[in-house]
Formats: C-alpha cells, sequence, structure tokens
C-alpha cells in the first residue's frame, strides 16, 4: 500500500478483515504500532480511540501476487529458493556467494536492492535454516553467523527464536528462561522433562546438532489464481462467471510462457468450510478459455454451493509448450480432423471420466487377445497405425471365449450343430483351420490347453463366427472367440 501510495508512509493506517459480522485488524502501519494498536484488535476499538484513522480491506491476492514476485526475483542468487511460513524467503547460497563477492557483499546487494523496492527486510546467514530464521526473526536486522561463534552470539537471543512450541516457550518465560544462554546452562535430561524431546530437537537442529533439511527446489512459477468473496456466491451461474475470470488470468499468464494448461483443478470452499474439487484434463495443452470453461461445467450440473461460496482457486497442475507449426494446403484438411478428434475426446473423457474413454492401438503380438493395447484416449499414442493382418480376423473379438460343445475326442473338424445361448445352432464350415501356438515364454492359464485350430463358419441364421476346439482328456471342447461379417 505504501509503494503504491507514498503520502501513506507518514500515516497511521490499519488493513482489515471481515469475518461474519466481526471486522478486526490484519497488519497495521508503523505509526500505527507507535500508537499502541496491535493485529487482531477490533476495528471499533481502534476508532473509539483514533476516529479518523485511515483503514482499507486487505487484499490477500495482492499478497500472493507480491511475495510471488520477491520469490521469482529472489532466484537471481541462487537458483534454490523457497517460500515458507507467510513473509518468509529462504536461499540457499551454498556455491553461490562468491560469485558477488562474498556472503557480506551478498546481503549488501539484498538490502540495498529490497530497499530500492520499498521494503523492508530482515536478513541472516547461518549454517541451518533454523539459526537463520531465528537470527532474521530476533537479532540485529541483519546477521551472518557462522558456525563457530553461534553458541556465543544466540545467548542473548529470547527463547522465541529457538522456534519451539507455544507451551515450551511460554513455560520457559514463566521459570524465568527467557534467553537461550539460560536453557545452555541446564543439564540436557532436565531440559528433556521439560519441554520434551520434540522441542529438544528444535534446539538441536538451531545448533546444528541434528539434520534441518530444507526442501529447496528451482523457482518454478506457481501457476495458481485465487479469488475470495466477501458477498458468497450462491448460485452456479455466479461460479461459472468467477471461474471464467479465474481462467483468464491464468491463462495471461501462461501464453508468454508458450504453455497451455494439460490438467487443470478448481477448489470451491463454501461458507460452511466444505471443500469441493474438480479437474480436468486436455488431451493437447490449451489456453482456450471457452474450452476450459466448458469441460469445467460438466461437474457444475451437480454442484451443491449450500449457503454460497467464499473462496475459489484455479491451479494449472500440468501445462506442456504449446504445439505451434506451419500447416502447407495439404496438411489443413487432416489439421482440422485431428483438432476436430481432440475436441471429441476431450469433451467425453470429461464428461464421463478417463477410463470411460479408451483408445486402442496395435501391438506385436499374434494372440488375438495380445494383438492390441487399450488405454485411457487423452493419454493415448495415436501415431501408431493399424496394418492389414494377412489372415482373416473377427470384427468382434469376445472378451472371453463362449463353450458352445462338450463332445467325445475324434474329428478336428468344426461341429455342424452347436448349443449357443440356450439354442442349437447349425454350422457350416466356410474356411480353417489356422493354427495359432501360444507364447511359450509367458504363463497364461487361458492357453493352457496348447495349439489350437482356429475355423471360420456360418451359423444358420446367417452369423459368421471364429471357433476353435481343444482337446480335454477324452473330450474336445468348442469355443467361439469371435464375431466376422
Amino acid at each position: 500500500m505504501i509503494r503504491q501510495n507514498p503520502e501513506l508512509s507518514q500515516k497511521p493506517f490499519v488493513l482489515i478483515t471481515r469475518e461474519a459480522n466481526r471486522v478486526f485488524t490484519s497488519a497495521l502501519s508503523k505509526k500505527a504500532i507507535s500508537m499502541g494498536f496491535v493485529p487482531e484488535m477490533s476495528l471499533t476499538d481502534i476508532r473509539a480511540a483514533v476516529p479518523d484513522i485511515l483503514y482499507y480491506d486487505l487484499n490477500p491476492e495482492q499478497d500472493i501476487r507480491c511475495l510471488r514476485g520477491l520469490l521469482r526475483w529472489a532466484s537471481r542468487f541462487t537458483p534454490r529458493v523457497a517460500r515458507e511460513d507467510g513473509n518468509n524467503l529462504y536461499l540457499d547460497i551454498a556455491g553461490a556467494s562468491h560469485l558477488f563477492g562474498g556472503e557480506d557483499r551478498l546481503l549488501n546487494e539484498i538490502q540495498s536492492q529490497l530497499k530500492r523496492f520499498g521494503f523492508t527486510v530482515r536478513l541472516a546467514i547461518a549454517d541451518n535454516r533454523s539459526a537463520a530464521w531465528g537470527f532474521a526473526h530476533y537479532g540485529k536486522g541483519r546477521s551472518n553467523i557462522t558456525g563457530e561463534v553461534l553458541r556465543d552470539a544466540s545467548k542473548d537471543l529470547p527463547v522465541e527464536a529457538l522456534g519451539m512450541s507455544y507451551a515450551s516457550t511460554n513455560l520457559c518465560q514463566r521459570l524465568g528462561l527467557k534467553q537461550i544462554g539460560s536453557l545452555l546452562d541446564l543439564l540436557r535430561a532436565s531440559l528433556t522433562s521439560r519441554i520434551g524431546w520434540r522441542d529438544l530437537n528444535r534446539i538441536d537442529r538451531f545448533f546444528g546438532r541434528a539434520a534441518d533439511a530444507k526442501q529447496f527446489a528451482r523457482h518454478r512459477e506457481r501457476l495458481i489464481e485465487e479469488r475470495q468473496f466477501f458477498d458468497p456466491l450462491a448460485t452456479n451461474a455466479g461460479v461459472e462467471t468467477a471461474l471464467e475470470t479465474l481462467l483468464e488470468k491464468l491463462c495471461r499468464r501462461l501464453l508468454p510462457l508458450q504453455q497451455g494448461i494439460r490438467k487443470a483443478s478448481l477448489r470451491l470452499e463454501r461458507v460452511d468450510h466444505e471443500m469441493l474439487s474438480f479437474s480436468v484434463e486436455m488431451i493437447q495443452p490449451s489456453v482456450n478459455i471457452d474450452a476450459l470453461k466448458r469441460m469445467f461445467s460438466y461437474h457444475f450440473e451437480q454442484l451443491d454451493v449450500g449457503f454460497g461460496i467464499d473462496c475459489m482457486i484455479l491451479a494449472a497442475e500440468q501445462t506442456a509448450p504449446l504445439s505451434c507449426h506451419q500447416l502447407g494446403l495439404e496438411d489443413s484438411k487432416k489439421h482440422g480432423h485431428d483438432e476436430t478428434l481432440n475436441n471429441l475426446v476431450n469433451e467425453l473423457s470429461n464428461m464421463f471420466g478417463n477410463r470411460h474413454v479408451q483408445h486402442f492401438s496395435p501391438a506385436d503380438s499374434h494372440l488375438p487377445e495380445r494383438a492390441f493395447n487399450r488405454r485411457a484416449a487423452l493419454y493415448a499414442i495415436r501415431e501408431q497405425s493399424w496394418t492389414r493382418p494377412q489372415v482373416k480376423r473377427p470384427l468382434r473379438l469376445l472378451k472371453k471365449p463362449v463353450s458352445v460343445l462338450v463332445r467325445d475326442k475324434g474329428d478336428k473338424k468344426p461341429p455342424e450343430t452347436v448349443y449357443w445361448g440356450g439354442k442349437e445352432c447349425h454350422l457350416t464350415a466356410l474356411a480353417g483351420p489356422e493354427r495359432i501356438a501360444p507364447d511359450w515364454w509367458r504363463e497364461d492359464p487361458e492357453w493352457r490347453s496348447g495349439e489350437r485350430d482356429y475355423w471360420w463358419a456360418k451359423t444358420g441364421s446367417g452369423a459368421i463366427v471364429w471357433l476353435y476346439g481343444v482337446s480335454c482328456g477324452q473330450t474336445d471342447q468348442w469355443f467361439v472367440h469371435g464375431l466376422g461379417s
């Protein structure tokens, strides 16, 4: 607020948050703090003391956008940065400080740049995260503490710098152990009996006696858009309108990166604090707002907003580069067909679920049931082309062969009469046999009977069937495995 309105730097003002019928302060300017006001105070109490004090609504979206920008800015000093606990930024400067002339010069550079930006900052360098956090919050405005001087430098810090639980910190203060140096004089067994192993481990992490790992990662833009509503959304139409606004913001951020949404999730928080979540997936990365909104709308048909939605969070969970290439005149028709097919897969998959829309692709196997692969159409690779088999195959392969006859072992030719579905069917052999042997390297219970001789036959009603027979002891058993035309 002060950076955007410099005249506010000399005036007392507060940022307020509204919750139900209560209005309380969430942040205060230095002038307001010097007047004795603290966060969480009621705005009514503050205005009773200072009637003309300025107050503004807190904008969480602006806070998140500002912190995200600071995180991106901090990555110029080291590729390993992280944000935690609200206003804390962590930088792993191992192997990077010498590029700026050493740790002290690096601190000067960070402090001077943030000061030019209009921020107030507290900096600390230490051998571990816990010590750096303690000195940044409760030490001097700027500290560079190495392991050799850590014990002596921390003696005058308050026990709050150790990051212990509220109960342990309060207990130490009541016992008069208000500084870290007082704890260092106690026996370890005596300290453990009072604060417990968990908080004792925090002390060990502070002094480097226990591992204090922090998951740093190369900075990656968090593609999240959030919106809170002071007046909850009470209708599905209101939710769709707000979703369109979030999609516009998210896609506007993705376009300069040449990225498109592959998978997006939407979380809705109702007034009664119940969370509703939906997700959509696209077969190709997209920044088409209308298409993305339509995918989400399928979930909104059963949406129960209850007493209203007061928070919406839209996140791009998976992104991928947008495919841009020049089309020739001969490619335009194929491109239009592919785009139409992709849109159809998107619509059906998000409407009915991924597992209900599947794609078949060829597989290198001579066994009928292994001659194809099946997976969700959203993740299928459609460049594979089918080749016409050298021998005839049925149009419909049954999921499991159907037993149609058991007869005494004898003639290998197909029977003239079989029983299928409780009815007697007369067969006329058309072609065969075609011998198919099982994969000798694979144990398959369906092929334990060995080789199969397949025949094509025609029933009395005109249906074409693909059947085979196997020997089992003194009998032959015949099965229908597919239907042709």
